[in-house]
């Protein structure tokens, strides 16, 4: 099973490579399993944005010295934040959710660099949280008797109206293509194959098919045995955001 996910991955990571290509990273399985398998085909450059002290930038400054990869580690200050939120909120065009809206803080520096040192693509880990069963919410569903695999599949195929439309949108500003491996139909077909019991199996660090896929790739340790954190609590930026919020600010 997990040396089928294995191939099945490798090969729609490979697809999408350039001789240069960015990732954006955050220490953690997804991001590491993308940047493991580029490095042997590509230029890779990691990039991580999150405050001083997030958890986000601790383990991509860990996890990139051990793969031997340049990370720009870009540090977004307690006062930018919410300037860069609303930045965010214009180029989307729209009244989003608010937690929809602070994901794509990251991604806006992310893309402001990568266009400074001419970084066309970068690869996002999107698409993992649905395959992998990645979120607390969805052990919720489950214990509440909803239809979780249906739940799963909806939500990855409509990812592209979502979250992926969105980080397309705030990279494309800054003429960055955004390029997706896990949202990939062979590798849902393949994923969503497997009982959604054996995907639910590692409740703790969540996403255990996941992490024994990147352990045969010879991903890094370190990065398979993080804990899942959302985008928004490792990069430190929802505690900002949610204070400015209350304020009446965003």
């Amino acid at each position: 099973m997990s040396a089928t996910i294995a191939k099945l991955l490798k090969k729609s990571t490979e697809s999408m490579l350039e001789d240069k290509i960015g990732v954006a990273f955050s220490g953690g399985v997804d991001s590491t399993t993308l940047a493991h398998i580029a490095k042997k085909h590509s230029e890779v450059i990691l990039f991580t944005a999150g405050r001083k002290e997030s958890k986000d930038v601790m383990f991509a400054e860990i996890v990139s010295k051990e793969m031997v990869l340049p990370l720009e580690k870009l540090i977004l200050a307690d006062e930018e934040i919410p300037e860069i939120y609303k930045k965010c909120k214009k180029i989307v065009n729209g009244n989003l959710d608010f937690l929809k809206l602070e994901l794509l803080v990251p991604f806006y520096e992310i893309g402001k660099k990568a266009k400074e040192m001419g970084i066309e693509v970068m690869l996002i880990g999107a698409g993992s949280e649905e395959l992998f069963v990645g979120y607390n919410r969805y052990y919720t569903y489950h214990e509440e008797g909803k239809d979780l695999d249906a739940i799963l599949k909806e939500e990855f195929r409509t990812l592209k109206d979502r979250e992926i439309y969105l980080i397309k949108k705030v990279l494309r500003h800054f003429d960055v293509e955004a390029r997706f491996p896990f949202y990939d139909k062979k590798l849902a077909e393949e994923v969503f194959s497997v009982p959604l019991e054996e995907r639910m199996e590692d409740r703790e660090l969540k996403k255990g098919i996941l992490r024994e896929t990147a352990r045969l790739l010879g991903v890094p340790e370190t990065a398979i045995k993080r804990k899942k954190q959302a985008l928004q609590y490792g990069t430190g930026i929802h505690k900002v955001l949610i204070k400015e919020k209350r304020k009446g600010n965003l």
